[in-house]
């Protein structure tokens, strides 16, 4: 950096000494074309200092551009390349990310019919399940009714036991009272007192 703006200061001060040493040697070549203007391009007394002072001028701007470009420049790498690696991990962060959901995309299928698999399997434990709890159900029900039957129908036997018992001795008292005659039934009764006093 410093050379060029060494190489620039230089080119300009030999421009600048060109401009102005070629009129003046024009002027001495043809004198007698140029003699008023002669005294013009010698007129200026100050046209030294002002080159001197255009090129400290450039020295003095190319010494503060040379002082602050450099961390300037090197701070906006910096940033720059700051912001370039940023770019990088944000991007490789995204990658990621898009390969994870792709991933799981792909899988969706596959945990789709693994999820309906599980569920038709679940549907038919449950439907066995409440079968079977029916079917259980259902026996004991068959098993206390035939218990209640049961009970129901020896309840009703020994009623008609009863009921044929009481009938039987009714008409058994019946067809002995029809056959009883007050005769018969004193010598009965002797008969049955004679038995308890012997």
């Amino acid at each position: 950096m410093r050379r060029l703006l060494i190489g620039f200061v230089l080119s300009t001060a030999l421009l600048l000494a060109q401009d102005h040493g070629a009129p003046a040697a024009a002027e001495h070549a043809q004198p007698a074309q140029h003699g008023d203007h002669s005294e013009h391009a010698e007129g200026d007394p100050m046209l030294k200092w002002k080159v001197a002072n255009f090129v400290l001028l450039v020295l003095g701007l190319g010494f503060l551009v040379s002082k602050m470009a450099p961390p300037f420049f090197a701070g906006r790498t910096a940033e720059i390349q700051k912001g370039l690696a940023d770019a990088a991990a944000t991007q490789k962060e995204s990658d990621a990310k898009v390969a994870a959901i792709e991933a799981r995309l792909q899988n969706l299928e596959g945990e789709i019919a693994a999820i309906r698999s599980n569920a038709a399997a679940e549907i038919a434990a449950e439907e066995a399940r409440v079968r079977r709890e029916g079917e259980e159900a259902i026996a004991k029900l068959r098993h206390h009714t035939e218990v209640e039957i049961d009970a129901a129908s020896r309840q009703a036997q020994a009623e008609l036991r009863q009921f044929a018992a009481k009938l039987a001795l009714e008409t058994a008292e019946g067809q002995l009272r029809a056959r009883l005659n007050p005769q018969l039934d004193a010598g009965l009764i002797n008969g049955f007192l004679k038995g308890l006093n012997n």
